[in-house]
């Protein structure tokens, strides 16, 4: 005859399916997490080589599904069954931080460094550690609120970066530089249109960057004064 203490004991160790979702959610966080040094040193080992370029923007694109799935895995509803929440908006800023700066590496060491790279780029790292300095212990705890201006621009901070990274290959796809086969070198010649949409959209994000940090310093300065 089955114990009846042992019935409560595993009907209480089964997780529901908010329990479950919150995990999952957790789960590809530490995914996203996990990927992004790979990212990072295929970048700075072989970029602008084609089929490295491809396989790293594949690996880019895993890593922003999965924010898009942890987000939905662990929405509004199950958000309190998140154990590592608060690592969410880390992982994002760690991946798209991450790659730029492997990015910026591997711009400086072929000598082709530009302002209109380096200024947007130095915005978002300046905001985001403004933002961590300001929010200290609250920011390993929870993280920061989410808000429209801080959800588009980890969007297109995503956006921006794939689009860079996806540069050596698609720029060839799409036949920009018929006469040459060094797309990094090719930098020099102008503004290729592939990396131009990649920088617009990194100063778009650089420009909400910026806003949103200063709607939160203002509602955080405003909750302290009240």
């Amino acid at each position: 005859m089955p114990n009846p203490e042992n019935l409560t004991s595993e009907k209480s160790s089964k997780m529901s399916p908010k329990q479950a979702g919150g995990a999952f959610a957790d789960g590809l966080t530490f995914i996203r997490l996990l990927i992004t040094p790979v990212i990072m040193a295929i970048i700075i080992a072989t970029w602008p080589d084609i089929k490295m370029a491809v396989f790293a923007s594949i690996l880019f694109l895993i890593a922003a599904l999965t924010d898009v799935l942890d987000d939905y895995f662990g929405g509004a509803s199950r958000a309190g069954y998140r154990k590592y929440g608060w690592i969410d908006d880390i992982a994002d800023t760690v991946l798209t931080l991450g790659v730029l700066l492997a990015l910026s590496i591997v711009i400086v060491r072929e000598g082709i460094m530009t302002w209109t790279f380096a200024v947007p780029v130095l915005i978002l790292f300046l905001r985001e550690l403004t933002v961590a300095l300001l929010k200290g212990r609250e920011l390993r705890q929870f993280g920061w609120p989410d808000n429209k201006l801080s959800n588009a621009k980890v969007g297109l901070s995503i956006l921006a970066v794939c689009t860079l990274v996806a540069f050596p290959w698609l720029s060839q796809l799409t036949d920009v530089f018929r006469a040459e086969d060094d797309p990094a070198r090719l930098l020099n010649l102008g503004s290729p249109w592939v990396w131009f949409f990649g920088e617009l959209f990194l100063w778009l994000a650089a420009a909400l960057s910026v806003a949103s940090a200063m709607r939160i310093f203002r509602t955080k300065f405003t909750a302290n004064d009240a």
